[in-house]
């Protein structure tokens, strides 16, 4: 009777533990149907708190189904790791980074646990630091990285749809430094 009990007391919590890990794992879908031809930019606002400034830019390419992504950060402070992410609103007009809502995140994958850059599918659609590295440079060099993005869409009818959105950079300690949001400007790369 005893060992009755314990397994179905183990298979329920097997089955409990497979149900949350389920629901909390959701992968982001790798992109394939990104239009050719798109290219959108952000550029960061001045802001009187930092001395961070840069853009972004993210294209389409004909020999890939990923999205080309070019950053560029200055004025990062000494010792310092920035965090850059694509976020759920745009800035509005008074320029308030902390109104353009948590990160775009349209699998409901959360923050936690931290995002692990050697499995990006599982990670935020919009972190981008945490799938591709975080901003640093030595004092007086700026932050200059180029990459591809297999899960971010410039087509409006997908949920990882970036064009309409911000980018906003963090402070080593979580805070908003300064934002952007994407416009869409012409072609791509190849």
């Amino acid at each position: 009777m005893h060992s009755k009990f314990f397994a179905g007391a183990f298979l329920g919590l097997f089955l409990s533990v497979a149900a949350q890990d389920s629901e909390t794992n959701t992968e982001a879908p790798i992109i394939t149907d990104n239009q050719l031809l798109s290219f959108y930019h952000a550029t960061l606002l001045e802001k009187d708190n930092t001395t961070v400034y840069g853009g972004i830019s993210i294209s389409s390419r004909i020999s890939s189904s990923a999205s080309q992504i070019d950053v560029f950060i200055g004025g990062i402070p000494e010792d310092e790791y920035l965090n850059y992410h694509i976020h759920q609103y745009r800035v509005p007009a008074d320029g308030n980074c902390y109104a353009t809502g948590v990160h775009l995140d349209p699998y409901g994958r959360g923050q936690t646990p931290p995002c692990d850059i050697t499995a990006p599918q599982t990670c935020e659609v919009g972190d981008l630091s945490g799938k591709h590295g975080p901003a640093f440079a030595p004092p007086g060099e700026s932050f200059r990285v180029s990459y591809s993005d297999f899960f971010l869409s410039n087509n409006p009818e997908e949920p990882a749809y970036f064009g309409d959105l911000s980018w906003v950079v963090h402070g080593s300690g979580g805070e908003r430094l300064t934002c952007g949001n994407f416009e869409e400007l012409g072609f791509g790369h190849d």
